[in-house]
């Protein structure tokens, strides 16, 4: 009889065993799977990407923003935590594929980092995105600064701007800032009545605007998924949108949809729209759209984010389709 009941309970504890880890089989997989995979695969020939900057990690338990670049350097900004404001900058300099050194700068109160960008000012580099939050990380205005090693600002950067809605002179929130190749130009994005628009304004000296006179006016529909950023070239809005790869959100937030990542080019010239879906980084973990830039020739670079929500890394890509 002893050795009955202790077989069932052999049986019991087996059973129980496999029932627990058959309620999360996913997020047993998808942890073992990041950990094991935060590396830039590389991409077959079919893939519309093709590998610039290999996985480059950030500091840890902060979420991976956007990015810019100049000559020299690359900046990548992170959220340090959800609804402050507060931002941290980190400049990468690289030193051949895989291989960097960086330092970093810290913004408090400033917003939720959705576009970073720089302009160039007598060989100066100039970093911009939006700032002047209170209490939360919505951002009321821009703000432009130089990278200042080790250094924090507060609130707002050397030069910053509030930005009225053109039509109804109202001051926008949730503001953020773009720059042409050749910082001549800025566009700012702000969402207003429900609808996305976006301002073009003549840039002076790679610092200077006048907000309340911009040369152009823009209502554009709201992206169909996630928006992740976007950038100005000539008279075209670049934006990215989606969300991180199916498998993630199956394993750790099932709230949320998949959302394929979407490249909309608008050229505001002659009202032209068009929209492709990028195909690679098939293998890569997490895989999240976090920002794009528009470089010489109308040459496409995304981010994506590789490893987990709280130790996030960014893979540069060229995009070989050209919209």
């Amino acid at each position: 009889m002893k050795k009955e009941q202790s077989i069932l309970g052999i049986l019991f504890f087996t059973l129980l065993f496999g029932l627990c880890f058959q309620q999360n089989p996913l997020n047993v997989e998808a942890k073992t799977r990041v950990i094991h995979k935060d590396i830039t695969p590389k991409e077959p020939a079919s893939s519309d990407l093709k590998v610039v900057k290999k996985v480059t990690k950030l500091a840890a338990y902060r979420w991976i923003q956007s990015y810019t670049m100049d000559s020299k350097y690359y900046y990548y900004i992170q959220m340090t935590s959800p609804y402050t404001g507060n931002l941290r900058i980190t400049r990468v300099k690289y030193r051949g594929l895989g291989r960097y050194i960086k330092d970093h700068m810290d913004l408090k109160n400033f917003g939720h980092a959705t576009n970073l960008d720089c302009s160039v000012s007598n060989g100066q580099t100039w970093l911009w995105t939006g700032s002047d939050c209170k209490g939360n990380d919505v951002s009321r205005a821009i703000s432009g600064f130089r990278y200042q090693k080790n250094k924090t600002l507060r609130k707002h950067g050397t030069i910053h701007y509030k930005i009225p809605d053109a039509k109804s002179k109202k001051y926008m929130t949730n503001v953020y800032p773009a720059i042409n190749q050749n910082s001549t130009q800025m566009a700012v994005r702000y969402t207003y009545g429900g609808k996305q628009y976006y301002q073009i304004y003549n840039l002076a000296n790679g610092r200077f605007i006048n907000p309340r006179n911009p040369v152009k006016r823009i209502c554009l529909s709201a992206t169909s998924g996630d928006f992740q950023g976007f950038d100005l070239y000539g008279t075209s809005i670049y934006t990215i949108e989606g969300s991180p790869r199916k498998s993630f959100l199956l394993g750790y937030d099932r709230s949320r949809r998949y959302q394929p990542t979407k490249i909309r080019r608008y050229n505001y010239a002659v009202r032209s729209k068009k929209t492709i879906t990028v195909r690679g980084a098939k293998t890569l973990s997490f895989r999240e759209p976090e920002g794009i830039k528009v470089l010489a020739g109308g040459q496409i670079y995304m981010m994506y984010v590789s490893n987990t929500l709280t130790n996030q890394s960014c893979n540069i890509y060229r995009v070989k389709r050209k919209i």
